[in-house]
């Protein structure tokens, strides 16, 4: 997750109404009234109050926020019959009126989840505001928003498509059996259909998590899956990615693709680098274009914060000890050391945004110059980061979107970053098993290694390793979970020229039917996260998420390990021997198991 502070002069109401992710919120905190249901317009004018006729039918932007920052939620539309359409989550089911005229929420179980205790206008536009009643410290706010037809969809259109100096990537909006013709650069044409489109939720929280989009290109049919950590396809001389379906997005039509010529990078690796040096890919927790967050605290439980990623890419790692680097060209436009907030844009307008840093340098003032690999700071968990250390990395598509915090929701930066890494790392195999799972005990799970990267090779096995001894050969893999809890599965990849790999994905087991409201999770982090020589010190940190835990254990898989760990408590480890080394961490977490595994992989001192 990721909180942009702009400028102090923008954390204003009229600034939340502009945008997605919540400034400062508290900065713009509304009155309290001692009648809420009467209003006051922006000049302390009363007007009339609040009734059900006033508000069926309206459509709202949902935030949420905390004193370290907050989000949108999505928008939130106020059926006359007293449901909640567009907000993906149990805790906003239903809407009413209580006896005293405040505006109450409800869980699907009946709860009241959030009470708006204030109501105001502001710039003609109804705001309520009140607590979440399910979690301490956390505040909904409603703001008005226009009818649906004068709403602006999110997309990419030419024009800011050829500010993207780093990819010549185009970006298609197609319905149902619509056709775009593309040019290759030899003069020959690509003509793509739009055949069917299915998306799968999952069945905790309701969100997507997959889509199956069929394609014809030049008659011929393909199937592309739109999810995280999806690569591109490439056919007949055309890279294709469905980037994103209208049940993510509100986009113009059915699916937005990407179309790049397949002689030309996904990314121009000469002017856009990775922005973390000595960091191996997938050696920690990640939040992909498109997935439903799942690494802060509560997120992704019934009772907690429900919302899809796809404003960025988040990469998490040692707080403090990380450096990042900018991984363009630019100058500074915004350095806010209190939210870790570091913005660059780039002499054509487009605006790379790095957050959460735990510092930020000295030197960086707006009017900086930077340079592509310059170091600017380290990685943190400052402003809205739910309390795990990251680095968030967003865009905008100029500094007018920056302004009012409209975040690109288009640009998927997950290939972009791969392809970053791969030239620092080499194109190497990299196992994926991501991304992660949120199911019912009983449900069958199906993992799926088929978005592995082969680099220069050929991808020979792949085994999944589960957490109860039994095992499965091939890319997939199907699993019944009957007790709840927080689980990882291993995958195992090997290639023909005798590389091999490990990556996980984690699986939160809710009990079914009752749900649990929240499954506590564990992160971890480690520190050097690239590659590390036989008998060098490794620092760890670790810490629970979404409740608290006991009788942490830590298995650094070389025979030794660490039990009593205190959490965020430091402790070091040195490898005696070369390899790929799982190092999982376990605990009791209300009652229930909780499991996080990651991979630190170990050379021979001196081994080049």
């Amino acid at each position: 997750m990721t909180t942009i502070r702009i400028k102090a002069l923008l954390l204003t109401l009229a600034l939340l109404t502009a945008g997605s992710p919540i400034a400062n919120a508290g900065e713009s905190s509304l009155p309290r009234k001692a009648d809420p249901t009467a209003l006051q317009d922006s000049e302390g004018k009363e007007e009339p109050g609040i009734d059900r006729k006033l508000l069926a039918g309206k459509r709202f932007k949902f935030y949420w926020r905390s004193r370290d920052g907050g989000a949108l939620n999505g928008i939130a539309t106020l059926d006359a019959q007293g449901t909640i359409r567009g907000i993906d989550s149990p805790n906003e089911s239903t809407w009413l009126l209580d006896d005293a005229g405040r505006l109450l929420f409800k869980h699907a179980d009946g709860r009241v989840s959030t009470r708006y205790d204030e109501v105001r206008m502001q710039d003609g536009r109804l705001c309520f505001e009140g607590p979440f009643l399910f979690r301490d410290g956390i505040v909904h706010l409603l703001i008005e928003t226009g009818d649906p037809a004068g709403r602006q969809k999110h997309e990419i259109r030419p024009q800011q498509a050829d500010t993207i100096r780093y990819s010549k990537q185009r970006f298609v909006y197609l319905d149902l059996d619509e056709v775009h013709v593309f040019r290759l650069q030899d003069g020959t044409t690509r003509t793509i259909r739009l055949v069917s489109v299915k998306e799968v939720k999952d069945s905790v929280i309701g969100l997507v998590r997959r889509a199956e989009v069929v394609v014809e290109i030049e008659g011929e049919p393909l199937t592309l899956v739109c999810a995280p950590y999806v690569m591109p396809t490439e056919v007949a001389g055309l890279r294709i990615q469905a980037d994103t379906t209208s049940a993510w997005l509100e986009i113009p039509k059915r699916v937005q693709f990407s179309l790049w010529d397949a002689s030309d990078p996904i990314v121009d690796t000469d002017v856009f680098c990775f922005p973390l040096p000595d960091y191996l890919l997938f050696s920690h927790g990640t939040q992909a274009y498109n997935e439903p967050v799942h690494l802060g605290h509560r997120d992704g439980d019934p009772v907690g914060q429900c919302f899809y990623h796809n404003y960025g890419v988040d990469l998490a790692g040692y707080e403090g000890r990380q450096k990042v680097v900018s991984c363009i060209d630019g100058v500074v436009v915004q350095a806010a050391a209190q939210t870790g907030t570091l913005a660059i844009q780039d002499d054509r307008g487009f605006i790379l945004v790095y957050g959460h840093l735990d510092s930020i340098l000295s030197e960086l003032r707006q009017g900086t110059q930077v340079e592509r690999g310059q170091w600017v700071g380290m990685l943190g968990k400052r402003g809205g980061s739910g309390n795990f250390a990251h680095l968030h990395v967003g865009s905008y598509l100029s500094e007018s979107a920056m302004l009012a915090d409209g975040m690109n929701r288009n640009l998927n930066l997950y290939p972009w970053l791969v392809a970053a890494h791969a030239r620092v790392s080499g194109t190497k195999l990299r196992a994926v098993a991501r991304p992660h799972h949120t199911v019912r005990t009983g449900e069958v799970v199906e993992f799926d290694g088929t978005n592995s990267i082969a680099g220069e090779s050929s991808i020979t096995s792949h085994r999944w390793e589960f957490h109860d001894g039994t095992h499965v050969d091939g890319p997939k893999a199907k699993k019944v979970y009957e007790k709840p809890g927080c689980y990882m599965a291993t995958l195992r990849v090997h290639d023909e020229q005798g590389s091999t790999d490990v990556d996980f994905c984690k699986v939160k087991v809710f009990s079914d039917p009752d749900l649990e409201d929240v499954i506590p999770i564990l992160c971890v982090t480690y520190k050097p996260a690239g590659i590390v020589r036989v008998g060098q010190p490794v620092s760890f940190r670790i810490w629970p998420q979404g409740g608290g835990a006991e009788a942490i254990e830590v298995d650094f898989g070389d025979e030794d390990s660490y039990r009593e760990y205190r959490p965020y408590s430091a402790i070091t480890h040195a490898f005696s021997r070369p390899g790929i080394h799982v190092v999982t961490v376990s605990a009791t977490a209300g009652g229930l198991p909780t499991t996080q595994k990651v991979k630190v992989v170990v050379q021979r001192a001196g081994a080049p």
